[in-house]
């Protein structure tokens, strides 16, 4: 019985570590929680990055940082942003819901929920740098709002120069992001690539993203 007692206590200590570094090891990264509580352009330690594409796209070797960058106020719009005035794109997290109206249409920017806009030759990107070696999830969903012109958006997820998936929305489509076992090392960069098909007009989208390993 004392044999027994004592296998069953090793046991249970056993199980107990093995679960705590489970659940130790699981990580997750919430791009718009993320954007929310940044107070500068490139915070240290972030994994996340906000970036545009050279005219015309192309390697991510020529993606270089949004040039400009405001906390909490976005202009007139109460958000913080990244963006390019002389190309129309940016990146930005709303910080109160806040409406737009324009080119026949208008629509409602959400507290909370990541937004963005390609620039008239360029692609508007999110790129997270891996902070593990393993395999990571990626979900969410994207949203074109402005349905009034334009035909739509397109965003590709990549790894470094490697698409891994693209999803075309058509104008005022929306998809669900979903895809898994996605293989990262420390340092790699996944870039969510997001592309005007031609078309600047009509752009606003919403991303809610969420990376888990």
């Amino acid at each position: 019985m004392k044999l027994f007692k004592t296998l069953l206590l090793a046991t249970t200590l056993l199980s107990s570590f093995i679960s705590v570094n489970t659940w130790a090891a699981a990580q997750s990264w919430n791009l718009a929680r993320d954007m929310y509580l940044m107070k500068e352009s490139a915070p240290a330690g972030s994994t996340w990055a906000f970036m545009q594409s050279a005219a015309g796209g192309g390697s991510s070797a020529n993606y270089t940082a949004m040039p400009s960058f405001a906390a909490d106020q976005c202009g007139a719009s109460p958000a913080t942003c990244w963006q390019n005035s002389a190309t129309g794109g940016w990146i930005a997290i709303p910080k109160a819901d806040y409406g737009f109206s324009g080119s026949g249409g208008s629509f409602v920017f959400k507290q909370g929920d990541a937004a963005l806009h390609p620039g008239n030759n360029t692609q508007s990107i999110i790129r997270w740098t891996s902070p593990i070696t393993g395999s990571v999830s990626v979900h969410g969903r994207v949203n074109d709002l402005h349905t009034s012109c334009g035909n739509g958006i397109a965003l590709i997820i990549k790894s470094g120069d490697s698409a891994i998936k693209t999803y075309d929305l058509p104008n005022g489509g929306s998809a669900v992001v979903s895809e898994d076992a996605i293989p990262v090392t420390t340092g790699a960069p996944l870039y969510f690539v997001f592309d005007n098909k031609g078309d600047y007009s009509c752009d606003a989208t919403s991303l809610d993203l969420l990376i888990t390993n």
